[in-house]
């Protein structure tokens, strides 16, 4: 899982040039025109502060709770939690926790350059890690689920069960419609029932999930239902497993379900955090054990969760929009319609500014980023855009995107909007950096090594690395 870096972006002061930079710089800001620009010579990194400076208030609270939950991790996957190592981190400073040192106490780490900066898994030097973003947020519960969910990603898929791509592709602006949301709002609804009843009433309640979520499976296209299958798994069955080994009861996790219902948030990938545990809690009551080696080998969980309550294999429309009678479905699609002709106006604005153009484009030799997992907006074929985004290089480069930034469906770039500036009409035949660059734009700062080429492109501006040696 990932979240926005939402650092301030540092700007850089001017330095005397000459010769051809002059005239690299000339000519750049002739055509960025709206867009800040300044250089300066690579500048030294800085030292890291003490690590006491970090703010690790309920840290230490945290790791007691998740060392706890991961001991019956074993029981649940058949994977063993005591060897969980975590990274903690402002994104200057960064303490760890490795049992195998000094019984897991929190000492200083130095990290790679170009190491994203997110709640998620990396692997360093062989060894991998849980990354936690401080300070940490929530209460207690939600601090240890985080912990040991970042953990169990660093399981998959050798312990853990993983899926497919997980990222907006083909249809992936179905769960940012109104067709998509209105019975993905309607199921969250029904499995917090089920969650919250016993009983004939919580079969009642799950089947008529099931039902709405068959639905929403029908009106997706095949690359989207895969997607939404493999969030699951892929942040569903970590997320389930935290609420698990922390200790939640079904009425906890129906009452987060009700808040998340609530929420204003994208749910193109946020909607795997509440389905997997959702499930999973619900497999556990109804259905044995053996339900985690079917996810295993590829079953589905709502397959599983309707072979356990024995619903019909077949699905009829007509009969899902009875069922969401039941459930006051007319005011939800009222109220998702009249969102939907908003994100409408919304997507058109985004899409004359990181499509249209003119833009930027950054094509690294590698896309390693942070974003906002509740904020993405995907674009169709244009690609998604991520808010809260954060990408770096080994080389210093580095983008700050609170406002975000598009990223290409197949993940080879990364496209900023130059605000109104015309397409460059000329550069230098070179074009190469020989200093570094800083760019500012309206939400967003780009930092470029030296080396990285800047090219005119009919879009606008496109932004190259040097080759990597061979």
């Amino acid at each position: 899982m990932t979240v926005p870096d939402s650092s301030a972006a540092q700007g850089a002061a001017s330095s005397t040039r000459s010769g051809r930079r002059a005239l690299h710089r000339l000519v750049i800001l002739s055509a960025l025109a709206t867009v800040a620009l300044t250089t300066t010579a690579l500048a030294q990194p800085t030292p890291a502060a003490p690590s006491a400076m970090l703010d690790t208030a309920g840290v230490g609270a945290a790791l007691a709770r998740a060392r706890g939950a991961l001991e019956g991790l074993e029981g649940l996957w058949g994977a063993r939690g005591d060897g969980a190592r975590w990274i903690f981190t402002d994104g200057r400073r960064h303490v760890a926790s490795d049992p195998a040192i000094d019984g897991g106490a929190l000492a200083p780490m130095t990290l790679p350059p170009a190491t994203v900066i997110a709640n998620h898994a990396v692997e360093i030097d062989g060894r991998r890690w849980a990354m936690i973003r401080l300070p940490l947020g929530g209460d207690e519960d939600a601090r240890a689920r985080l912990l040991v969910h970042e953990v169990l990603h660093t399981l998959q898929p050798e312990h853990l069960p993983s899926g497919a791509a997980t990222e907006p592709a083909d249809g992936g602006d179905h769960l940012d419609s109104a067709a998509g949301r209105v019975w993905l709002l309607l199921e969250l609804r029904a499995l917090s029932a089920a969650l919250a009843t016993a009983g004939e009433a919580r079969r009642r309640a799950l089947s008529d999930a099931l039902v709405f979520r068959a639905e929403r499976d029908r009106l997706a296209t095949p690359t989207e239902r895969a997607r939404m299958d493999a969030l699951d798994v892929v942040e569903g069955l970590p997320e389930y497993t935290a609420w698990r080994l922390a200790g939640a009861s079904d009425r906890a996790l129906a009452d987060g379900l009700a808040r998340a219902e609530r929420a204003t948030v994208s749910w193109v990938r946020a909607v795997g955090y509440w389905t997997g545990p959702a499930y999973g809690f619900l497999l556990d009551q109804l259905s044995t054990g053996a339900w985690r080696e079917a996810v295993r080998v590829g079953a589905r969980l709502p397959m599983l969760l309707a072979k356990a309550i024995g619903a019909p294999r077949t699905h009829d429309a007509a009969h899902a929009a009875q069922r969401a009678a039941v459930w006051n479905g007319a005011t939800l699609q009222a109220t998702e319609h009249a969102r939907d002709s908003v994100r409408a106006h919304e997507r058109a604005t985004l899409r004359a500014r990181f499509v249209t153009g003119p833009v930027l484009r950054v094509r690294p030799h590698a896309l390693r980023i942070a974003f906002d997992p509740n904020s993405q907006v995907p674009l169709g074929a244009d690609g998604t855009l991520m808010r809260g985004l954060r990408w770096s290089d080994a080389d210093g480069s580095l983008l700050e995107a609170p406002a975000g930034a598009l990223v290409s469906a197949d993940w080879a770039w990364l496209q900023l909007p130059l605000d109104g500036a015309r397409p460059l009409s000329r550069l230098s035949s070179d074009g190469r950096l020989t200093e570094r660059l800083v760019l500012q734009g309206e939400g967003w700062t780009l930092t470029l090594a030296p080396g990285w080429r800047l090219r005119a492109v009919p879009e606008g501006v496109e932004a190259e690395p040097p080759r990597e040696p061979h």
